[in-house]
């Protein structure tokens, strides 16, 4: 089972001022963990649009809370194993994760959210216009998983290029350069990160060590370049959690429950 908790060793190694750092990536890793134990089976026929609507924003919020916990498992466990490489692809991977969830919440459901809250009621014409986009942030996808799952595996050498899937999810860069016109910051953050997960110079530097004033690559020889990296961005990926605990407030404040219910 992996550690919630950072380690002595990994908290010797970062700078002294990132301990309140490390201990506030804890706490929130602790919360997650308490907010997805919940086990909620998929089961969307059947419903009407209200029900559906309600159903896919609690599925949405199940979702986002055990993708999160995992992603903060694995950080600190890659920290605590000096996987610096791992460090890099799950910081990756939470920038993604936040800027999709805030693309579909922010940039497409929120406007119409408050157009269908305006008057004080909501109708199943007004909740069948935002139910397209829940479902194509649950079930977006990149990949035709329906062949897949049917174990046809070897049937997808067939597909011809080009070919248009079904239920394409956002292009996730649609979904960053959103967030950037708001948040500037994150273009270099995000650069940074792709750069420590592909096959580039940051990746090989995740893997290297400072031996003598030389860059050594690979071994146990010397301190870790990962680890300076890791100091000089673990509080920039700190903050994103900022942007994802409002995006998971809204998930809540979404729903109709206090509205009436036109059908």
């Amino acid at each position: 089972m992996m550690s919630m908790k950072f380690n002595s060793q990994i908290r010797q190694q970062m700078a002294a001022d990132r301990g309140p750092l490390l201990d506030k990536f804890e706490a929130i890793t602790e919360r997650l963990k308490q907010n997805s134990s919940i086990t909620l089976i998929w089961e969307p026929l059947g419903k009407d649009e209200h029900d559906l609507y309600d159903y896919y924003l609690d599925v949405l919020s199940v979702v986002y809370l055990n993708k999160y916990y995992s992603l903060c498992q694995g950080l600190i466990e890659a920290l605590n194993t000096e996987n610096y490489l791992i460090y890099g692809l799950i910081g990756r991977a939470m920038i993604e994760h936040t800027a999709i969830l805030r693309y579909y919440l922010t940039s497409k459901m929120l406007p119409l959210v408050e157009m269908a809250l305006a008057d004080g009621k909501v109708t199943s014409e007004e909740v069948q216009e935002i139910i397209p986009w829940l479902e194509k942030h649950l079930t977006g996808n990149r990949f035709e998983w329906n062949i897949f799952l049917a174990d046809y595996f070897d049937e997808l050498d067939n597909i011809q290029s080009g070919h248009i899937l079904k239920n394409s999810q956002v292009n996730v860069i649609t979904c960053l350069e959103k967030w950037i016109k708001e948040d500037q910051s994150i273009t270099h953050l995000y650069e940074l990160f792709s750069d420590l997960v592909h096959p580039n110079l940051g990746s090989t530097l995740m893997i290297s060590r400072l031996t003598d004033n030389q860059i050594g690559i690979g071994g146990n020889e010397g301190k870790p370049i990962g680890l300076e990296i890791v100091n000089r961005t673990f509080s920039k990926l700190l903050k994103i959690f900022e942007e994802v605990q409002y995006q998971l407030i809204q998930i809540k404040e979404f729903k109709f429950s206090k509205v009436l219910r036109v059908y």
